[in-house]
This record gives structure tokens, sequence and C-alpha cells, in this order.
């Protein structure tokens, strides 16, 4: 019975543990592979983190705008009329501009103006009603 007990490991595993002089040496714990996948976790956290710090989450509101004399008259859809007030930043494609005060028209709809470099014209506008850093999701 104690014969078929130390066949259960392998002589050469038995061999590898009995002596003293061997346990100072190096044990192999976790492959290479598995410190990658770690390396590739970390560095995607760290990335996540990053983004997180330095991004922006942003609410915008769709409108068009008319171009006069550097001045846009910018219309609102009656779903976001109440989400704008001045000082807010109005995006022509990629140029951003600042809201200088917001108005209601003879029809009723809210109408908001702001100074540009823009040649007269109509253009679709975007305004952005909220704008917040992702990792304020964690302390709020």
């Amino acid at each position: 019975m104690t014969e078929q007990k130390n066949k259960i490991f392998r002589k050469k595993s038995l061999d590898r543990i009995s002596s003293p002089e061997q346990l100072t040496e190096y044990l192999k714990i976790a492959n290479p592979e598995i410190w990658a996948l770690l390396a590739a976790i970390v560095i995607m956290l760290a990335g996540l983190f990053a983004w997180s710090m330095a991004g922006r989450l942003e609410t915008m509101a769709d409108g068009y705008a008319i171009v006069k004399n550097g001045l846009a008259e910018i219309t609102i859809s009656d779903i976001d009329k109440n989400k704008i007030s001045s000082g807010m930043i109005v995006r022509f494609g990629k140029d951003e501009y600042e809201i200088s005060n917001v108005d209601t028209d003879n029809n009723g709809r809210i109408v908001a103006f702001a100074p540009v470099n823009k040649a007269n014209g109509k253009y679709d506008v975007k305004i952005i009603t909220e704008s917040i850093h992702p990792i304020k999701f964690l302390f709020e």
C-alpha cells in the first residue's frame, strides 16, 4: 500500500523537492503568456484611466444658424430649447464660438446669438449643453 501511495508522485518530482540544496532555486510560478496578459490588462486600465481624466463626454443640442455680418442667429429645436443659455459653446463643424445671449423671436422660438468668423449663409450647428470628465462619475 505504501508503494502505491509513493507512485502518485513521479520519482523525478520527489527527487527535486527532497534535496535541501535546491530550495533556493528559482521556482517558476507563472509562464510568460500570463505575464504578457497581465501587462496588457494593466496597460489597458492605465489607458482607460488617462482617458477618463483627459477626455470629455458632451451632451449636444442640434440647431441651425444663419450668419449675417459676423453674427450667428441660432435656432434650436423645441425639444432642446430649455437647455440653452448664454456662455455655452456652439460648434460650426470644428470651429467653436460662445453664445452671447439667448432670446425669443416673434414666433416664440428660442434663438441664441453668437459672434462668429464665418461667411454669410446657413449652417448646421451643435450646441454643447453639458460637458463632463468621465472620472467624475466615480466621485459624484
